[in-house]
């Protein structure tokens, strides 16, 4: 064999081994966002149904990617108490930031998403917020009016928009920043809403003080799971407040780019109608949880979808 002959060879191998290699990274990157979007299809149909409509795949995986993240934050505190869990959490996200290479799928699936999407000078801070916003709920004390309220939701959701707005906007202005912290209220009020007879069992009630006082109903009445004028009037003045967000994110589509104005639409009008569902049960929050029946899922997608036209 000719020394030719043998550069040729060693160079062949070099490519068949850095072509095997793409290929296995490829696969992997693979594997992990399909692992973020089998938990956003467990989780949450309703936002599973809405954002799979993202005609642009990469677009759509990065969605999952922070959903994932932002779900794996949840469920350490909503369903394990694991303060130990969030705080390593909150390290590897610093880590990550740091430049270090991720070991979890999560952090695998969401450099995907912030190599793309996200500018190099990009704030981590709704990040760390919505930790911080987790983190609340292990030492639970409730608030006493609704700008406390609102603190909050702007921790645990308001952020999530944020995180979202470098995948489903190429400019970023402050009317956008608006847009996604006031849906996030929206949608985390709905979940408040929904969820109040769950929560109060749990040792959690997140509606504020001063609006027990001022609709004349107590802890003791929700306690008991009472559905009265009172508690319909309590529940119809944070459901108000919702759709008002909900509306003005409506009106604020136009601020998107077409091909996510559909999914961010259909996001928001079925988790809306949560806020119905709650009313047809007659208001029953306490022993079953509301949801949005596939029937009426589709209902709401077409009429929207007419909207459009």
């Amino acid at each position: 064999m000719t020394p030719l002959e043998i550069i040729r060879l060693v160079l062949i191998c070099i490519v068949t081994l850095v072509n095997f290699f793409f290929v296995i990274d490829l696969l992997n990157r693979r594997k992990d966002i399909k692992a973020c979007e089998e938990i956003i299809k467990k989780n949450s149909l309703t936002f599973y149904k809405a954002f799979s409509k993202i005609t642009n795949r990469r677009k759509r995986e990065a969605v999952y990617a922070v959903y994932a993240f932002c779900r794996y934050a949840d469920d350490l505190i909503d369903e394990d108490q694991d303060e130990t869990g969030l705080n390593a959490l909150e390290e590897e996200l610093k880590h990550y930031i740091q430049g270090e290479k991720p070991q979890s799928f999560r952090f695998r699936a969401l450099k995907q998403t912030t190599s793309h999407y996200y500018p190099k000078n990009y704030d981590y801070k709704p990040y760390f917020d919505m930790i911080k916003g987790q983190r609340m709920d292990l030492d639970f004390k409730g608030y006493q009016t609704e700008k406390e309220l609102l603190e909050y939701c702007y921790d645990v959701a308001g952020t999530v928009g944020l995180m979202l707005l470098p995948i489903l906007s190429e400019t970023h202005d402050k009317e956008l920043d608006a847009f996604a912290v006031n849906l996030g209220y929206a949608m985390q009020i709905t979940n408040i809403l929904r969820d109040i007879g769950e929560d109060e069992r749990n040792g959690r009630i997140y509606l504020p003080e001063d609006a027990f006082r001022k609709a004349n109903y107590s802890k003791d009445d929700l306690h008991h799971g009472k559905i009265n004028i009172e508690f319909i009037n309590m529940f119809e003045s944070f459901a108000k407040k919702a759709e008002g967000y909900y509306e003005q994110a409506l009106d604020d589509l136009k601020l998107f780019p077409d091909d996510v104005k559909l999914p961010l639409g259909l996001s928001i009008v079925l988790y809306r109608g949560i806020i119905d569902a709650c009313r047809e049960s007659n208001y029953d929050v306490f022993t079953k949880k509301n949801f949005v029946s596939e029937d009426k899922k589709n209902e709401l997608i077409q009429s929207f979808l007419k909207s459009m036209k």
